[in-house]
C-alpha cells in the first residue's frame, strides 16, 4: 500500500533541483547541447530554453517525477540506496522505451533518441539514489 506519510519531501525537493541542474548541464554545450542542436537543426545561440512558463512547467514535471519515485519506494517494507537505484532505473527504462515508440513513429534520429533517453535514465538513477538514501 502507498504511504504518503513515508515520503521524504526534502529528498523529493533535492532530487527535483538536481534533476533540473542535470538537464541544464546535459543540454549545454559542455555535454550534449551542440550535438542536440545540430540534430534538431537549430543554432546553439538560439537555444533560449523558452520563457518563464517553460521553466516552471519543467520544474513541476521534475517534481512530479521525483514525487512518484518516492511514492513507489513506500510500497516496499524498507527503502534503501539499492532500492532507490533499482526503482529509478526501472522508471528510467520504462520512460525510455515509451519515448522510443514516439521516435519510431516520428522518424526521429537515433542519436537524438539516445541523448533524450540518456538524460531520463541518468536523472532517474540520481533521483533514486538521493531519495533512496534519504527516505531510508
Amino acid at each position: 500500500m502507498i504511504h504518503f506519510s513515508e515520503v521524504n519531501y526534502l529528498a523529493v525537493l533535492i532530487a527535483t533541483i538536481i534533476t533540473m541542474f542535470l538537464g541544464f548541464l546535459w543540454y549545454s554545450p559542455l555535454l550534449f547541447g551542440n550535438t542536440w542542436a545540430k540534430l534538431r537543426n537549430i543554432q546553439v545561440k538560439d537555444m533560449s530554453g523558452g520563457g518563464p512558463a517553460t521553466y516552471i512547467l519543467t520544474a513541476l514535471t521534475a517534481l512530479g517525477g521525483a514525487f512518484l519515485l518516492a511514492l513507489l519506494l513506500t510500497l516496499s517494507d524498507t527503502t534503501s540506496l539499492a532500492s532507490g537505484l533499482t526503482v529509478g532505473l526501472l522508471i528510467g527504462l520504462s520512460i525510455s522505451l515509451k519515448i522510443g515508440m514516439n521516435y519510431l513513429f516520428e522518424n526521429g534520429k537515433i542519436q537524438l533518441y539516445f541523448i533524450t533517453i540518456g538524460y531520463h535514465l541518468v536523472s532517474y538513477l540520481v533521483a533514486g539514489l538521493i531519495i533512496g538514501a534519504m527516505q531510508a
